[in-house]
């Protein structure tokens, strides 16, 4: 199985299991340089998404992955979003772990855990920074 064909399969199930997402999401698009030969197993998946009030949320809230894993991200909303570490803008630490840039609505990132340390990391949106979450990395 592709690459590609391995990050629908995950969308599908992912949307059969959540109802969280519909069928346009399956048309997203890369955003970052990847290779077809990738061989990381997508440990999870992370969505920006609406709540059931329409409030902007990552769903999940909190991700549990080991070092090394890779975590897709997948923007089910219809403004543009990042996947920036640190509590909000303000925090000394805002995107030195990582930082997506923008995702595009419908769109998507993938990211890699190599660089960081068994811990709790808590990340935001640049869009509206009021809306966290957090990763939480477990040994390899």
């Amino acid at each position: 199985m592709n690459h590609y064909q391995k990050i629908l399969s995950l969308i599908i199930a992912t949307a059969t299991i959540s109802s969280a997402l519909t069928f346009q999401s399956i048309n997203a698009q890369t955003q970052l340089p990847h290779s077809d030969t990738d061989s990381t197993p997508i440990a999870a998946v992370i969505t920006i998404t609406k709540d059931k009030d329409g409030n902007t949320i990552f769903n999940p809230q909190v991700t549990t992955i080991k070092q090394e894993e890779e975590i897709l991200v997948l923007n089910n909303d219809t403004v543009a979003h990042s996947f920036t570490n640190g509590a909000n803008p303000e925090d000394p630490m805002t995107g030195k772990l990582f930082d997506s840039g923008t995702i595009q609505p419908k769109g998507f990132i993938e990211y890699v855990a190599t660089n960081l340390s068994p811990g709790n990391y808590t990340f935001y949106t640049t869009t509206d920074p009021t809306v966290t979450a957090q990763i939480s990395i477990l040994q390899k």
